[in-house]
């Protein structure tokens, strides 16, 4: 992780003890990012199981959650101070991987930015150019003909 510069983890499916490891306070804070120093981002596997909690999930340092459920916490109740915290702590790490990820490269002082036609792109106009010029030119020849 560390030699890699890694800024996003996956966690797991399965459980450690009786702890999912994507809830795992443990294992997603204090061994990841206090032990280790990882500062990116961590999500999810695809949550489909009873036992992968939203809510625990982001209170132990997870900071995405592949689900379908859009509740904040198993019971639907009122997101509390403690979950908004943990939210915010999320969103950081989310904007500081996106902030050090290629969608953000070549970003910085003295960088000029300009559009770039892809190649595909000139290579089919040069093509669509010269069908025209062709149905021009038979256009014409055809109109010669008949004068």
């Amino acid at each position: 992780m560390k030699e890699g510069n890694t800024h996003a983890m996956m966690s797991s499916f399965n459980r450690i003890g009786t702890v999912w490891a994507g809830g795992c306070y443990e294992l997603l804070t204090d061994v990841l990012r206090n032990e280790w120093g990882f500062t990116g981002m961590v999500i999810t596997d695809y949550n489909t199981n009873k036992y992968m909690y939203a809510d625990q999930m982001i209170r132990a340092g997870g900071d995405l959650n592949l689900m379908q459920d859009k509740q904040p916490s198993q019971t639907g109740d009122i997101v509390t101070a403690s979950h908004r915290s943990a939210l915010r702590r999320a969103a950081k790490n989310i904007l500081y991987t996106v902030a050090n990820s290629n969608a953000m490269n070549g970003m910085g002082e003295g960088i000029q930015y300009r559009y770039a036609m892809p190649y595909w792109k000139m290579i089919l106009f040069g093509v669509d150019a010269m069908a025209v010029l062709l149905l021009i030119l038979w256009g014409s020849h055809i109109r010669k003909k008949a004068a």
